[in-house]
């Protein structure tokens, strides 16, 4: 019953995503975060060690649907997928606080949720800010640090992918741009103007977030629901003659209700690295907003091929 429930939610997001209004912008607001620990089997997510996890809430109505996450300053920024960032301490680590704020700027009606699909972010490798993919309008976004400023954006046109699977990662080189659609099948890299588009295999799940390990390793994000509820992996994105693949997975027991959606990685000094993971609660129980904190084994990522 309750994975037919999880169904019937999703089901039913993907059918209200073109309803409105639905967006509701309001000031930028600091409120009271609440972390409430909750316990999930450290077996689950072995060989990587389960540091913490926790359900996020906040008194405002905008926190939830988180969809993309990184690391700024010690913090952990969170996007929605209704464009607003979340920016907060790790639990246990600062004030305890959320500071919550509409993105200025964005892609047709900000009445419009479907308008406002921010699922995937990247920082910009010159320091002009961040880059905010809008997976319902094909198109990506570079703003300032703020988010209060567009600086430029990119536009792939409305048919570039069918609904509800646009761009859900991103990664950003210097130079280069690279985009992981979230139905898999391939990867556009953006380059000088230009996008490539190149297959992508490996990819029987849907695709949630990316991030680059300090040595240099791409991890992605993988997500899929089925009668047993939601599973997630992390796999490596690696580049052959024929184009990119995703190997070495290791599964990660999160839960029946954990939407994996926003991945970010956290250098702790002394070759030691953090990955955080955030579910994405769609603003329907009973899914929630849970953070995951787990720490690579020494020798970096273990997966196998």
């Amino acid at each position: 019953m309750a994975v037919l429930l999880i169904l019937l939610i999703v089901g039913y997001c993907a059918w209200a995503w073109d309803e409105g209004p639905n967006r509701f912008p309001a000031p930028a607001m600091t409120v009271a975060l609440r972390a409430e620990r909750i316990a999930i089997d450290p077996a689950g997510v072995a060989p990587l060690r389960l540091v913490g996890a926790w359900r996020l809430t906040a008194d405002d109505r905008r926190f939830g649907g988180l969809s993309a996450l990184a690391t700024d300053r010690g913090r952990l920024l969170a996007m929605s997928d209704s464009g607003v960032a979340f920016r907060f301490s790790p639990p246990g680590l600062g004030d305890g606080r959320v500071a919550i704020a509409d993105v200025g700027d964005g892609p047709g009606s900000p009445l419009l949720k479907q308008n406002r699909d921010s699922e995937s972010l990247a920082r910009d490798p010159y320091g002009r800010g961040w880059w905010v993919g809008y997976e319902g309008r094909n198109t990506v976004w570079l703003y300032d640090r703020g988010f209060r400023r567009r600086l430029g954006s990119i536009e792939f046109g409305k048919k570039r992918w069918p609904r509800n699977v646009g761009i859900e990662a991103m990664l950003a080189d210097r130079g280069h741009l690279i985009l992981l659609p979230e139905g898999g099948g391939e990867l556009v890299d953006v380059a000088q103007g230009q996008a490539r588009p190149s297959p992508l295999r490996g990819t029987d799940s849907r695709i949630s977030d990316t991030v680059r390990l300090p040595d240099g390793t791409v991890l992605v994000l993988l997500r899929e629901v089925g009668l047993s509820g939601f599973r997630t992996a992390l796999g490596v994105l690696t580049k052959d003659d024929g184009g990119w693949t995703i190997t070495r997975r290791v599964p990660l027991d999160l839960g029946p209700f954990a939407n994996a959606e926003g991945l970010a990685v956290q250098p702790l000094g002394q070759g030691a690295t953090r990955l955080w993971v955030v579910t994405d609660d769609n603003f329907q129980p009973p899914l929630t907003t849970m953070l995951f904190a787990l720490d690579l084994p020494p020798g970096g990522w273990p997966g196998k091929n």
